[in-house]
């Protein structure tokens, strides 16, 4: 087995900054509404003095246009879980790994992403691109792994362990304080000068464990693979949902460019985890005092490239008038389509001409609107002018219905015209020559507008190739109704 562990240091905070670009002195704060301390802070806050730990009261004295924004445990466990989804494209792998991090089982995958070096350029250049910052470690257990993500957060030299007969010898350095122990715990192996895990391992175990108690050595053992360390995998969830707020009031809606291109980002590796793309998702502009602004975006075929979704949603914001500061800003999407992989092939093929056909198509309704743009959808109705019906271009589409095995033309007229005829055979431009039929249509009963008709394909003189009919009650009046290419 071989694990990754990322560990996402001061989560709070950067949950906080993904959404924006400012760089204005920010903390987060938690414990109690009388006396908030601060938890974390960014780097502008820092150079001005404020420390966690210190009250928030004392941090604005420190830095006059701080913001201060409560801590959220549910914002941060749902950013986690998104997370774990975004990773499953990586490897079905992935374990939830407390409150700050993630491990993924990826022994089975390596090939498939052309090795571990390539595998970890990979995870580390998208995390940036959702906005958070990871530290990673590599071990052949899970354990091991987030103590070597947690020493290379610290700043320690730490390198890869790839090999489990290295794995003891890679850790005898790792301090005794990267593990989630009591501190009294630690401080009275620190009282007996033992920092170290390979210092804990060279004490008697018997006397270990009658003084301090079996659940730190079994962690130790677990960590350096001596007994089995099962955890359980996360599974995706059903429907999409990522959120990001801002701190402060946006009112220019292309400013929301920015943090929704990393959530698109996040839908992005969800769905590759899938194997699916969406054909409508949603976006949820949370509004200072007033209900949330929805806006629905549908694309001709199932997509999700991040790029593509992102340029379709900002000609759509580009004519949005925003009525109110957004505060927020979320991604739904709750349908899934089965998604054909783009051919990387140099030479042109038609699925990617039909692919930018399609994009065309999503790009005019986003920026028209659309109800401007339409597709035609077939009716399940044997009237000619009630068989189809205008749909909106994007979105998903309805099951197609069979075809019908009679010849049908591509120009129907809006109102069948009445023919003349000579000696009861139908006139237009000449007489015409039946060359196909009768097809009998006998339907409508049911709402009122009955039809029976006799159609034919005919042909006039000069080569035209027409639809006509008779009704059967009045058998001497022939109608044209369409042409035929």
């Amino acid at each position: 087995m071989l694990w990754i562990a990322l560990y996402l240091s001061a989560l709070p905070l950067q949950l906080a900054q993904r959404g924006t670009k400012d760089e204005r002195p920010l903390v987060i704060s938690d414990g109690p509404a009388n006396r908030p301390l601060v938890l974390c802070a960014n780097p502008s806050a820092r150079d001005l003095g404020v420390k966690p730990g210190m009250t928030a009261a004392a941090a604005r004295a420190l830095a006059g246009e701080l913001i201060v924004l409560p801590r959220n445990p549910n914002h941060e466990a749902q950013a986690l879980h998104n997370l774990a989804a975004w990773a499953y494209q990586f490897t079905p792998g992935v374990v939830v790994h407390g409150p700050d991090g993630l491990l993924l089982d990826v022994a089975a995958a390596l090939k498939l992403h052309q090795g571990l070096p390539n595998l970890l350029v990979r995870l580390r250049r998208e995390m940036l691109e959702l906005g958070y910052h990871a530290a990673c470690g590599v071990a052949p257990t899970p354990g091991a792994a987030w103590l070597f993500a947690k020493a290379r957060h610290t700043g320690r030299a730490v390198r890869t362990c790839t090999d489990h007969a290295a794995l003891a010898d890679r850790l005898t350095d790792i301090p005794l304080d990267l593990f989630d122990w009591p501190q009294e715990l630690l401080s009275k192996l620190a009282a007996l000068g033992v920092r170290r895990i390979g210092q804990c391992l060279a004490l008697p175990r018997d006397g270990f464990t009658q003084r301090f108690g079996k659940a730190p050595l079994l962690e130790l053992d677990r960590a350096l693979g001596a007994v089995p360390d099962p955890r359980p995998c996360f599974t995706p969830p059903e429907k999409f949902s990522s959120h990001a707020e801002f701190g402060f009031e946006v009112n220019d809606a292309l400013a929301l460019l920015f943090p929704l291109k990393r959530l698109l980002k996040e839908l992005e590796g969800f769905l590759r985890g899938r194997g699916a793309g969406v054909q409508q998702w949603h976006l949820a502009l949370e509004q200072s005092g007033r209900r949330a602004t929805r806006i629905t975006l549908g694309v001709v075929a199932p997509e999700r490239n991040a790029e593509r979704l992102l340029g379709l949603a900002r000609e759509r914001l580009a004519r949005t008038q925003l009525m109110a500061p957004v505060l927020a800003l979320r991604v739904e999407a709750d349908e899934f389509f089965a998604y054909d992989e783009r051919s990387q092939s140099w030479l042109p093929d038609p699925q990617q001409t039909t692919q930018g056909w399609h994009y065309l198509i999503d790009k005019l309704a986003s920026r028209l609107g659309e109800d401007k743009v339409s597709r035609l959808q077939s009716v399940d109705d044997h009237r000619p002018e009630r068989s189809w019906r205008r749909t909106a271009a994007a979105g998903p589409k309805a099951q197609p219905l069979p075809l019908l095995q009679a010849p049908r033309p591509l120009w129907l007229l809006r109102t069948p015209r009445t023919l003349l005829t000579r000696n009861g055979q139908p006139l237009c431009q000449g007489q015409l020559r039946l060359i196909a039929g009768p097809e009998r249509i006998e339907s409508g009963w049911w709402d009122g507008r009955p039809v029976g008709r006799d159609y034919f394909v005919a042909r006039n003189p000069h080569g035209e190739t027409l639809w006509i009919y008779r009704e059967h009650r009045h058998s001497d009046a022939w109608y044209l109704h369409g042409l035929f290419a």
